[in-house]
């Protein structure tokens, strides 16, 4: 049996409709999630975070950090430490934003801070770091993997 040239053409449209469908679907099911749920007003106040690098680049020395398993080990030169010195750690998983956490910086006399990892689960992280110096604000902002 012959199929005629019109059911070809129907066939082929039905068979193009429910692959859209398909991958409408699919699409669907998908979870979008931005880096932050305010993002947008974020964004508007980027040029602080440039000019925070900035500032950060013209240092001579700034935060440096090692990571051993889960614990985090920060330095950062003395003459940073001034008496309104105030900094955030921030934790962000690209892959799951449920693995995000943030903790304040605490360094003790020497510069020194350890972080043990307890919040963090094996991944990789970008750890923000942002502090308040001197009058000015820093920013840095390393990959890190715990293992």
């Amino acid at each position: 049996m012959k199929i005629n040239w019109g059911y070809r053409i129907a066939i082929l449209y039905v068979g193009f409709m429910a692959l859209i469908l398909t991958l409408v679907s699919i699409c669907m099911k998908q979870t979008v999630e931005l880096e932050s749920k305010d993002y947008y007003a974020q964004e508007l106040k980027y040029q602080d975070r440039i000019d925070a690098t900035n500032n950060t680049n013209a240092l001579a020395a700034s935060i440096e950090h090692e990571v051993n398993g889960k614990q985090i080990n920060l330095s950062i030169p003395t003459q940073q430490l001034s008496k309104d010195f105030y900094g955030e750690i921030y934790f962000f998983c690209p892959s799951n934003g449920t693995k995000d956490v943030k903790v304040n910086m605490q360094f003790d006399a020497n510069g020194k801070q350890t972080y043990n990892g307890s919040g963090l689960q094996k991944g990789i992280y970008k750890m923000k770091l942002s502090w308040k110096s001197n009058g000015k604000n820093f920013y840095k902002e390393d990959v890190i993997t715990i293992k």
